[in-house]
């Protein structure tokens, strides 16, 4: 009789400390962990490029105010060159529903698609030249740095979604 009273003793132990952990776990994820906060921002969606370069790069009021015109200089052109290079994609891609496509429709197409792209990137580089020039020498060293990691992410990570590790980037 003594060791079925341990045994229950026992069970009953484990059942407190199993309930006691779960509510903990719950309270942590209710309480303490705001659902949906991100390093920048709040919810997916609330980033702002001006808050991101104010903290990362140290922009004071005038600075800010002139990165958001830029910004939003920059923005326009870049929208009018990405749907300019998503038409030629489209362009592009629609000359495999044809019959027999000669080589030199698909290659004028992707030199459209080529200098569409170039025109982007080069606009993107006087944007962040532009920026740079707002920035005092160390603003400059950490524009620099911000711009280098952003250019050496995965194309993944850029669009939220999950990198390859090391591992998976060697074997492929």
């Amino acid at each position: 009789m003594s060791s079925t009273i341990k045994n229950n003793k026992a069970l009953i132990f484990l059942v407190v400390v199993l309930l006691l952990s779960n509510v903990g776990l719950l309270l942590y994820f209710l309480v303490w962990k705001k659902p949906g906060s991100r390093q920048w921002g709040g919810k997916k969606g609330d980033f702002s490029i001006v808050d991101f370069m104010k903290k990362e790069v140290g922009f004071n009021e005038e600075q800010t105010k002139q990165f958001k015109e830029l910004h939003e200089k920059n923005r326009d052109s870049l929208k009018v060159l990405g749907d300019n290079i998503r038409n030629t994609k489209n362009e592009l891609y629609k000359l495999l529903q044809q019959a027999n496509t000669p080589d030199s429709m698909v290659n004028r197409a992707a030199e459209q698609l080529a200098q569409n792209q170039k025109s982007m990137e080069l606009t993107m580089f006087r944007h962040i030249q532009r920026v740079r020039a707002i920035c005092d020498s160390q603003q400059q060293v950490k524009l620099d740095s911000l711009v280098s990691r952003m250019n050496n992410r995965s194309p993944w990570y850029r669009r939220g979604g999950s990198s390859r590790s090391d591992g998976e980037k060697r074997q492929n």
